[in-house]
């Protein structure tokens, strides 16, 4: 059986964003990067974690659980401090640059230690789907099959190996600058998953903080938090099972994209259902 060949509007999105966001170069600047996949549970561990540190810290807590509410305590890597005391930290969804994938490049750049919060891909794509079902405008094996140029969609299966490919290759070359954070263990204990990630950062939070952060980031208390001029559905509720809409035709798209498209997987097994 021959080499699989990608499409080629697949390959130029590649090169394009290999060679094209230049923001790693602000990474130096911070203590720890939370660097997250779409619909992985960013909203939730971000205001988890900045709750943690405003308690910590004794620094008022954020308002909403929103993107630029919570940004004074885990902004974007062109934002300027907000507050002195904390620990610089910073979010991305974007994929790196080619420089992150040479040692001295890294060194030079003083880049920092990352947390990589994934989630299992069909679990993201069902979410996507249903999230942003209204905006999308077509059917689900539509979507399933993607858009290899990157310009139809937020995120499609195309977009998370892209995602998958350069985080895992970096990953890889420099294991002990990544904590992989799945959304799956984060749900089951988020005391934990909030601990792994600062102890990753070497940043000290004590239990009550942590437990703090955990009793806000409840679903049913984000939900007193919603911001008012910031997106409605974050804590959409996806009501379809995977396995009825991974089935037969959908099941067979999804093996078929990941096999061709993924290599490296993150610790997930890609191509079963998530347990």
């Amino acid at each position: 059986m021959g080499a699989v060949v990608l499409p080629a509007a697949y390959r130029r999105k590649v090169r394009a964003d290999t060679w094209s966001n230049f923001s790693v170069l602000r990474h130096g600047a911070f203590d720890g990067m939370l660097v997250t996949s779409k619909n992985s549970g960013t909203h939730w561990i971000k205001y988890m974690l900045a709750v943690a540190l405003a308690e910590e810290y004794r620094l008022p807590p954020p308002t909403y659980f929103s993107e630029n509410a919570v940004r004074p305590y885990i902004g974007w890597p062109k934002d300027a401090a907000t507050f002195e005391v904390l620990p610089r930290l910073a979010f991305s969804h974007t994929i790196p640059h080619a420089l992150m994938d040479w040692g001295w490049a890294r060194s030079l750049a003083h880049l920092p230690k990352y947390v990589l919060a994934v989630r299992h891909p069909m679990s993201i794509l069902a979410s996507h789907y249903a999230k942003w079902s209204h905006e999308l405008q077509v059917d689900w094996l539509t979507y399933l099959r993607g858009d290899p140029a990157g310009s139809r969609y937020r995120c499609d299966i195309y977009w998370m190996a892209r995602f998958w490919n350069r985080w895992g290759e970096i990953l890889s070359r420099d294991p002990d600058r990544f904590h992989i954070l799945p959304y799956e263990s984060s749900l089951k204990d988020p005391a934990a998953a909030l601990r792994s990630v600062l102890s990753h950062w070497e940043i000290e939070v004590g239990d009550s903080a942590i437990g703090h952060a955990v009793q806000a980031g409840a679903k049913s208390e984000m939900a007193k938090r919603v911001d008012p001029d910031a997106e409605r559905n974050v804590l959409q509720d996806r009501r379809d099972k995977l396995s009825d809409l991974f089935s037969e035709e959908a099941l067979e798209i999804y093996l078929g994209q990941v096999k061709a498209l993924f290599s490296h997987d993150l610790g997930y097994d890609l191509e079963a259902f998530p347990s």
